[in-house]
């Protein structure tokens, strides 16, 4: 499992085999969501999700496309 070490002031770094699987680039911003009390899922922002679908080089209408709305609805 990948893990990562808090800093003093709260920062953390990201893997970079977790950036590339989430499509993330400098300057991308991450949410978090909260999937059960004390347990959180790690997504794309609403600007990175554009940049994880060139990613991972979907047309539209393709598969691509309905599994990358399905994780970030």
């Amino acid at each position: 499992m990948p893990a990562a070490t808090v800093t003093f002031n709260g920062r953390i770094t990201l893997p970079p085999h977790v950036r590339k699987q989430l499509g993330l680039k400098t300057g991308d911003t991450v949410e978090f969501v909260e999937v059960e009390k004390g347990r959180f899922s790690i997504l794309p922002g609403p600007a990175s999700i554009e940049s994880a679908r060139s990613w991972a080089g979907s047309d539209h209408g393709s598969a691509h496309d309905e599994e990358l709305d399905e994780v970030f609805q």
